[in-house]
C-alpha cells in the first residue's frame, strides 16, 4: 500500500493535478479507487448493521413478549399478563390449540387459525358450561402490568402431582436454639380397643364429642374419659380430631374460676399434660385456654395469677408455637384485672411491636383498663375508637362501658348510657339479648368473625380497579341493627350493685330490681346478696328507707324464691350443688367439690348398661345465671349481719336456725366461721 501511494505521489503535478502519463500510473490509479471504494462499502455495511440492531431494540422495546421493563433501580423480564394467567390455571399450549374457543379470543391470527384448524365442527361445540370468571371481566379494562405482577417470578405453577406447601426459609433461621434440637414430630399410632366394653366407651366419648360444646356435662365426660384402662394415658386411644374436639368442649365453660368449677382447670391441664406427653400438637388456641385458665383461675387476678399466666405464654412459645394477637388479648386482660397498669402496657406494645390486629375483645378490654384506671374520658375514648375500628357493637360492649363509667366515678353517665340502651332496643333494633351464656359467647365469636370479613372485603374492594366507597357499609348497618342491644341481667345487676354499696338509693334498687323481672330476666342470688349488704351499710339507723320491714319482705321473698330443700343423703343434690352463686364484685367461697366426688365416686359416673343408649345422662347442668337462689357462706354472713343491725341479736338467731336448715352441704369450717360472727356481734363488735 506505501508503494501504490508513492507511486500516486509522482504522478500529480505541483498544482495537486493528476498526470496521467503512462499506463502503469493510470493502472495503479484505478486500483486505488477500487480499494477505496471497498472501504467505504465496508464502511457502510458496518452502519448498516449497528442501525439493525438498535432497531431491534426499539422493537423489542414496544414487543410486550421480549419488553424488559426498568424503574427504581430493577430490571425484570415478565411475560404478558394473560400468558401468566394461562400458566397459573395451568394451560399448555395442547389445550390453546386444542381446546374450544370463544369468538372474541386476544390470542393472535395465527394462534386462531391454528385453534380453527382443529376445532370439531360448529354444531358440536358446547358452549353452556363456558363460565367468565371475575378476573377476566377485569382484564378486559387491564391495559397494563403492575408493578407487582412484574415482580412475580416467570415460573410455571407445580403440577398438580406435587402439592407441598411452600415453606420459605427465613423463619426457619430465625428459631432459637433450643427449638432446633426438639426432636421431628412422627405421626402417632392410635391404639385399639382392648375389649368390646372399650369399644362402646370410645364410641360413646366421640359421640359426646361431636355434640356442640357447652351442651354437655363435663363432670361426667371427664368421667367418662377417664374410665379408659389405666395402664396407658386413654389420649393413646384416641385420634388428633377427638383430641382437639375433647380440647374445645373442656374450655367451654361459664366462669373459669374456681368459686364456679373447683375441677375446670384441672380437667383441662391434665389433659394438655397427657397431650405433651404423648407428643400430640397442640394448636394455639389450646394454649391460649390454657392461658385463660392460668390467669383467671381466681375470681381476683393477683400477682400470682399473672406470673402463672405469663409462665404459661413462655411455655407455649418454647414448644414452638408462636403467640397470637388473643395470647396477648389474655394476658392484657389478667394485667389490668390484677391491676399491673405497667405491664398491661407493655403487652400492648408488644403486640403492636409484632404487627398484630386488634380485635374486638381487645378493644372491649382497653375499655375496661380506662375504666380501672377511673379515666373516663380514656372510656369514652376506647368506645370511639372500637365504633372506628368498624366493630359491631352489642349489649356485652355497652355493659363493660356501664361498669367502666361507674368505675370511674361518672355513675350519672353510666345511667345515661343504660337509657340510650333501652331506647335503641325499642325504637330501632328490636332484637332481643341471648338469654343463656352458650348463646352469649357464640354471638360474640360470630360479631368478631363477621366485622373482620367486612373489613377485609373493603379493603379488597377499595384496593381493585374499581375501588371507590364500599357498597357493604349498608350491609354492616344490618348487622349493627341485628345485633342485639337490650338490657340484660347483667346490665341491671351492675346498676343494683352500684345503688346498694355506693349511693344507698333504694328506691332505684327496687325500680331496677322491678324492671328487670318485668323484661323477664331471672332475679341471681347475687341480687339478693347486693340488697341484704345494702341494709348491712345503710340500716339500723332512724329515717332511713332501709327498715327492718322492708328486709324482712326481701328475706321472705328470698325463702320463697330459694329452691326446694333436698335430702342430705341424696347424692344428686351434692352433685348438683358443686356451683357456687356468682356477685358482681364480691368474693364467693365454694365447697370442695373433690370431697363429694372420694365420697360419691359413682355420682358422675354413667351405669354401664346405659352406656349404648342415647346422651340424655350427659346433658349439661343448669346454667348459673338460671339457677334458683340458695344459701352460700356469703350469704349467710350478709343476712346475719344485716338482722343483727336491724332487727336485734334476738331475730339474728332466729334466721340463722331458717338458714342452717337449708344450707345443708355447708361444710362445718364455714358454719362454724358464721357463728364465731354471731358471738362478736354480740360481744360489741361492728366492723
Amino acid at each position: 500500500m506505501t508503494y501504490d501511494l508513492y507511486q500516486l505521489s509522482k504522478s500529480r503535478s505541483k498544482d495537486g493535478a493528476l498526470k496521467l502519463s503512462s499506463e502503469e500510473g493510470k493502472r495503479h490509479l484505478a486500483k486505488a479507487a477500487r480499494q477505496e471504494k471497498e472501504r467505504e462499502r465496508e464502511r457502510r455495511s458496518t452502519k448498516k448493521v449497528e442501525d439493525v440492531f438498535i432497531g431491534s431494540l426499539v422493537a423489542a422495546g414496544s414487543c410486550r413478549r421480549h419488553s424488559s421493563r426498568m424503574g427504581c433501580g430493577w430490571v425484570a423480564e415478565t411475560r404478558p399478563r394473560r400468558e401468566r394467567e394461562r400458566i397459573r390455571k395451568g394451560w399448555n399450549a395442547a389445550s390453546r390449540v386444542q381446546g374450544p374457543r370463544r369468538e372474541f379470543s386476544t390470542y393472535g391470527r395465527h394462534g386462531q387459525h391454528a385453534a380453527l384448524a382443529v376445532q370439531p365442527p360448529e354444531e358440536e361445540v358446547k358452549t353452556d358450561d363456558i363460565e367468565i370468571s371475575r378476573e377476566e371481566y377485569h382484564d378486559l379494562v387491564e391495559t397494563y402490568d403492575s408493578p407487582g405482577e412484574m415482580m412475580e417470578p416467570d415460573v410455571a405453577p407445580p403440577s398438580s402431582e406435587t402439592k407441598q406447601p411452600h415453606i420459605p426459609l427465613a423463619p426457619r433461621l430465625v428459631i432459637p436454639p433450643e427449638q432446633e434440637d426438639l426432636i421431628p414430630r412422627n405421626p402417632r399410632q392410635v391404639l385399639e380397643p382392648e375389649d368390646d366394653y372399650h369399644a362402646s366407651t370410645i364410641h360413646r366419648l366421640q359421640r359426646l364429642l361431636a355434640h356442640e360444646p357447652g351442651r354437655i356435662s363435663l363432670p361426667k365426660l371427664w368421667s367418662l374419659y377417664q374410665s379408659l384402662p389405666a395402664e396407658l394415658p386413654p389420649v393413646r386411644y384416641l385420634a388428633d380430631d377427638d383430641l382437639r374436639l375433647a380440647f374445645r368442649h373442656l374450655s367451654w365453660v361459664e366462669y373459669p374460676s374456681r368459686e364456679h368449677d373447683s375441677s375446670a382447670y384441672p380437667r383441662y391441664l391434665t389433659l394438655l399434660e397427657d397431650c405433651l406427653a404423648e407428643n400430640v400438637p397442640i394448636t394455639p388456641s389450646e394454649w391460649n385456654s390454657a392461658i385463660a385458665f392460668a390467669g383467671r383461675w381466681a375470681r381476683y387476678a393477683t400477682n400470682q395469677e399473672v406470673k402463672s399466666a405469663v409462665e404459661m405464654w413462655m411455655r407455649m412459645e418454647r414448644s414452638g408455637t408462636p403467640a397470637t394477637n388473643v395470647t396477648f388479648n389474655i394476658l392484657f386482660d389478667v394485667a389490668v384485672k390484677a391491676g399491673r397498669f405497667a405491664l398491661a402496657e407493655t403487652i400492648f406494645k408488644e403486640l403492636e411491636a409484632r404487627r398484630m390486629p386488634l380485635n374486638r375483645f381487645f378493644r372491649t378490654g382497653m375499655i375496661y383498663f380506662a375504666g380501672m384506671k377511673g379515666d373516663g374520658e380514656g372510656v369514652r375514648k376506647a368506645f370511639r375508637d372500637l365504633v372506628a375500628a368498624e366493630e359491631i357493637v352489642d349489649t356485652a360492649v355497652m355493659n363493660c362501658v356501664i361498669r367502666s363509667l361507674v368505675r370511674a366515678g361518672e355513675p350519672a353517665a353510666a345511667e345515661h348510657v343504660f337509657g340510650k340502651m333501652k331506647h335503641l332496643y325499642k325504637g330501632k333494633m328490636g332484637t332481643s339479648s341471648p338469654r343463656n351464656w352458650q348463646s352469649q359467647k357464640e354471638l360474640g365469636t360470630l360479631l368478631d368473625r363477621t366485622a373482620r370479613r367486612l373489613r377485609r372485603e373493603k379493603k379488597s374492594h377499595e384496593n381493585s380497579f374499581f375501588g371507590g366507597q364500599f357498597s357493604s357499609e349498608e350491609r354492616r348497618e344490618e348487622v349493627q341493627k341485628l345485633s342485639p342491644i337490650q338490657p340484660n341481667a347483667r346490665t341491671y345487676r351492675i346498676l343494683i350493685h352500684h345503688h346498694c354499696y355506693t349511693t344507698g338509693d333504694l328506691a332505684r334498687v327496687q325500680e331496677l330490681v322491678q324492671e328487670m323481672r318485668r323484661e323477664g330476666w331471672h332475679v341471681h342470688g347475687s341480687v339478693y346478696v347486693h340488697i341484704i349488704r345494702g341494709f348491712c351499710a345503710w340500716g339500723g339507723t332512724s329515717h332511713t328507707a332501709w327498715s327492718r320491714t322492708l328486709l324482712e319482705e326481701i328475706w321472705a321473698n328470698f325463702l320463697e324464691q330459694c329452691r326446694p330443700l333436698a335430702p342430705l343423703s341424696s347424692p344428686e343434690a351434692l352433685s348438683s350443688e358443686l356451683l357456687s352463686p356468682t356477685s358482681d364484685g364480691i368474693a364467693f367461697p365454694s365447697p370442695d367439690a373433690s370431697a363429694a366426688d372420694s365420697e360419691n365416686p359413682s355420682a358422675f359416673d354413667p351405669p354401664a348398661d346405659n352406656l349404648a343408649s342415647d346422651d340424655s345422662f350427659f346433658v349439661a347442668e343448669e346454667s348459673e345465671e338460671n339457677r334458683a337462689p340458695y344459701v352460700t357462706r356469703t350469704l349467710a354472713h350478709a343476712v346475719v349481719r344485716a338482722f343483727y343491725k336491724c332487727a336485734g341479736p334476738n331475730r339474728m338467731r332466729e334466721v340463722w336456725k331458717e338458714i342452717e336448715e337449708r344450707w345443708r352441704d355447708a361444710e362445718d369450717e364455714h358454719k362454724e366461721s358464721i357463728r364465731v360472727l354471731m358471738q362478736k356481734l354480740e360481744g360489741g363488735w361492728s366492723r
